[in-house]
């Protein structure tokens, strides 16, 4: 049987669901089965709880129970975050210019989009390989999940950014570093759980092998490859001369 409200599956019988406390009384075993859409938000929320409690084993619940929605949710927020992340300092410039430097539409959503998605997936893709190389046996659907579900923070710094971009540009950068460093040091402990049985210090190595590859490969193909052909060559003479 499924709560009514919050979508969490509860063993036949129940009286208040364990998640949010909503009575049961009824619910058939077979009735009153959340639609999807519900089903992932409560998905989504009880995630979150277990997540901000302890992140570690949240992502390892995650990974046991196989469930790709969240961690697929969870990386769309990060999409939107990299987007207003790319928005806040073209917005914090053209103030600062008044409205001398108006720097398009296209080229922050798009570059904020599409160089987010990017980053996702060469670092999705060079985490399966580095995995695969340490003899795991995880599906690349594993690396996701992890990946999704350590991204928590990382968009939480980003949103944060943006607003911080909007006040100084020095403040926003330093909190982008600062989420790249809450990615290196968040994400080791998920990797791990994907490579269990390997050594601390090898973990730590290939995490940071794969960051500063993503990171070196995404600069090139975002600021001089596939990027400047989408939003055109403004991208490109305004991302060399911050070069």
């Amino acid at each position: 049987m499924y709560c009514p409200k919050c979508g969490k599956e509860m063993p036949d019988g129940s009286a208040f669901c364990s998640n949010c406390g909503a009575s049961m009384s009824g619910t058939a075993s077979t009735a009153g089965q959340p639609s999807p859409a519900s089903a992932a938000l409560g998905g989504l929320v009880g995630f979150l709880k277990a997540y901000f409690r302890s992140p570690v084993q949240a992502t390892r619940d995650t990974l046991a129970k196989k469930d790709l929605v969240t961690p697929l949710i969870l990386l769309g927020i990060q999409l939107v975050a990299c987007i207003l992340m790319a928005f806040g300092p073209c917005a914090k410039l053209s103030a600062m210019s008044y409205g001398y430097l108006n720097i398009p539409f296209q080229l922050w959503f798009v570059g904020g989009l599409v160089g987010g998605a990017i980053c996702i997936a060469l670092f999705l893709g060079l985490l399966f390989g580095g995995a695969k190389l340490l003899k795991s046996t995880c599906t690349f659907q594993d690396v996701v999940m992890v990946c999704g579900s350590h991204s928590v923070f990382v968009s939480i710094v980003m949103l944060a950014s943006f607003v911080c971009f909007l006040i100084s540009i020095n403040l926003g950068a330093w909190l982008f570093f600062l989420s790249l460093i809450l990615w290196v040091a968040l994400g080791v402990d998920s990797f791990r759980a994907l490579v269990p049985e390997m050594e601390s210090g090898k973990s730590w190595l290939v995490y940071l092998g794969v960051v500063a590859v993503t990171l070196i490969l995404a600069l090139l193909l975002v600021g001089r490859g596939l990027l400047p052909s989408l939003v055109g060559s403004s991208f490109s003479s305004l991302f060399n001369s911050l070069l």
